[in-house]
């Protein structure tokens, strides 16, 4: 059990760094595209997040469970997924 929760932790910091990091590329956008001065050029890249905030909130079950194996396999499955699902969201929603 303890070795399921400190894979829960340690995934949670990570893949949430990572998504945090791809998100606010992507939102700032590239020097073509930020002529605007603006620091967020496209703001809804961050759709990333929720998603990936859902992923951490369900791992939170890992707690309460009696299978937490489980619940570990479906956070890390949506917290890692919510990157490129995310982006494909973030690129449908700016055009």
């Amino acid at each position: 059990m303890r070795k399921i929760k400190i894979a829960y932790v340690l995934n949670t910091i990570f893949s949430g760094f990572i998504a945090l990091l791809i998100s606010t590329f992507f939102a700032g956008g590239t020097i073509a595209e930020n002529y605007t001065d603006k620091t967020w050029v496209a703001p809804e890249f961050f759709v990333i997040l929720p998603i990936w905030a859902l992923g951490c909130l369900l791992g939170l079950l890992i707690y309460k469970s009696k299978v937490p194996g489980v619940y570990l396999f479906i956070s890390i499955l949506i917290t890692w997924a919510s990157i490129p699902v995310g982006i494909h969201f973030g690129f449908n929603l700016a055009t």
